[in-house]
């Protein structure tokens, strides 16, 4: 039979109401075939909710746009880095919130189609799951790799603001105390500690700040561009009309 990663890949790529008896019997097999402790980790697999199971067919018929999420989370964790540096990344961050916002409005999109294909209802509280688990798996290291391979098992939800950097710079780092620290160094220690942590909160809220002007900029964009569509359409009619009187004038 094939290798079991390729069927376990398989069984995430099922419709959803077939997943356990697959599962079922992929375990039975490989049990029979001797392999125990493949029978048990294909065993346990547990059957993904709707939206995880929305997500991975997104994952699989949709890979260069669940990239596309991956490249702007990754900028998205890079400008924050920088910001957190000290560095003037403003512009990259902006940018990079347009880009993965954009990105996960495109895939959950199309996730009510694969709902919708599926026979399933896609309302909209199932639509924003889905947009929150893209969200959550696009800046957490597993996440990436269970979207990119189409096998999560659950919802994921943001850790906050704070997780979307995702790495060591949005973590307090920590110094190694010793036996032969005095209790002034402590305090001294505990005291640059808290500076610290009080400096990557202020770091964090102005990135929540230029994420939201960021935001707010994109959307009276949207307008703009919106209002432009309704008056060329309406130009276009116009011009229409025009051409068709004429020609029933000459006629």
């Amino acid at each position: 039979m094939p290798g079991i990663e390729d069927e376990t890949d398989r069984l995430f790529g099922l419709p959803l109401d077939e997943f356990t008896t697959a599962r079922n019997g992929l375990a039975r097999q490989l049990k029979r075939d001797g392999d125990a402790e493949g029978a048990a980790a294909v065993q346990a697999l547990p059957k993904p909710t709707v939206a995880a199971w929305t997500v991975n067919q997104l994952a699989r018929g949709d890979a260069a746009a669940v990239r596309t999420l991956l490249d702007a989370a990754e900028a998205l964790r890079a400008a924050q880095n920088r910001l957190l540096g000290g560095e003037d990344a403003s512009d990259a961050l902006r940018q990079a919130t347009i880009r993965e916002r954009d990105g996960i409005r495109a895939l959950t999109e199309r996730a009510e189609a694969v709902l919708r294909e599926a026979g399933r209802p896609a309302p909209q509280a199932m639509l924003e799951r889905v947009a929150s688990t893209l969200r959550a798996a696009a800046v957490d290291d597993q996440g990436r790799r269970l979207l990119e391979t189409g096998r999560l098992t659950t919802e994921l939800d943001p850790a906050g603001f704070g997780g979307l950097a995702g790495g060591p710079a949005a973590r307090v780092p920590r110094k190694p105390r010793t036996r032969t620290s005095s209790a002034p160094d402590r305090r001294r220690e505990r005291g640059k500690e808290q500076q610290r942590r009080q400096e990557i909160r202020a770091k964090a809220r102005e990135l929540e700040r230029v994420a939201r002007d960021a935001e707010r900029e994109a959307e009276r964009a949207e307008a703009v561009a919106e209002k432009a569509r309704g008056r060329a359409e309406h130009a276009r009619a116009e011009a229409d009309a025009a051409a068709d009187a004429a020609r029933q004038g000459s006629g």
